[in-house]
């Protein structure tokens, strides 16, 4: 089994994603730098790209990934990766990170962060 290069924590937040196909809400369950844990009603299939608005916990607008890829599917939980953010988003991301109660930092390899537009 491949160990995570990122630590992950949990989250228990709405997500609006928007896909080719598909508009749905959902539930972000965990996040980490490069992705989140995402379940929603709607059917996702590893490959697609979707568009994300996490409204986190902070009470701050929602955080905008405008290029996610679903990685894998079990039913209706998905995994994906961040692809591409603002330099803002990913900054807040790694903010919001570093001040979870759950996170250390720790990595088992650097962490490729996304594309910043």
């Amino acid at each position: 089994m491949r160990k995570r290069y990122s630590q992950r924590v949990s989250v228990n937040c709405s997500v609006i994603l928007a896909g080719e196909n598909v508009v749905a809400e959902g539930r972000a369950l965990d996040l980490s730098l490069p992705g989140c844990l995402l379940v929603s009603s709607k059917r996702m299939y590893p490959g697609e790209y979707i568009q994300l608005q996490l409204f986190l916990p902070d009470q701050q607008p929602p955080l905008h990934v405008t290029l996610a890829a679903i990685r894998w599917v079990d039913g209706f939980k998905f995994g994906t990766e961040f692809i591409r953010t603002s330099r803002i988003d990913q900054d807040r991301l790694n903010e919001f990170m570093r001040k979870h109660p759950g996170y250390d930092g720790s990595a088992t390899r650097k962490v490729r962060p996304a594309l910043i537009t």
